[in-house]
């Protein structure tokens, strides 16, 4: 099976991320070292360079293989991405440890109602 970059959740990422950081796409850019450009050809589709992927997913915050499209999730894919969400919730500095466990709680089981099988 082919594998390649799921180029719109990638781009869905850093246009989400951006907008809660309040960043234009120019200065996402200067801030990553990267060309405007950049962006320019994700928004029409276009898969972008290695090196460029490498930074953006680190700016993210999340693995590559979150953009990599290819293989259906498995079991320990659908235990990661719980994981990792649960990360962030117990960083958020707004949240009270049982707040947090709360919503992790409601999104494990939101999870495993509506992920494919």
């Amino acid at each position: 099976m082919e594998r390649k970059v799921d180029v719109a959740a990638l781009y869905s990422a850093l246009d989400s991320k951006r907008q809660s950081e309040k960043m234009s796409w120019r200065q996402l850019a200067a801030e990553l070292n990267l060309s405007a450009s950049v962006f320019t050809r994700l928004a029409q589709g276009k898969r972008p360079d290695l090196d460029s992927f490498v930074l953006m997913t680190g700016w993210l915050g999340q693995p590559a293989d979150s953009f990599i499209e290819g293989d259906k999730p498995n079991e320990a894919d659908a235990q990661e991405t719980v994981a990792v969400i649960s990360t962030y919730l117990r960083a958020d500095k707004a949240l009270k440890p049982e707040s947090a466990q709360a919503i992790e709680d409601i999104f494990r089981t939101a999870y495993e109602q509506f992920a494919d099988k």
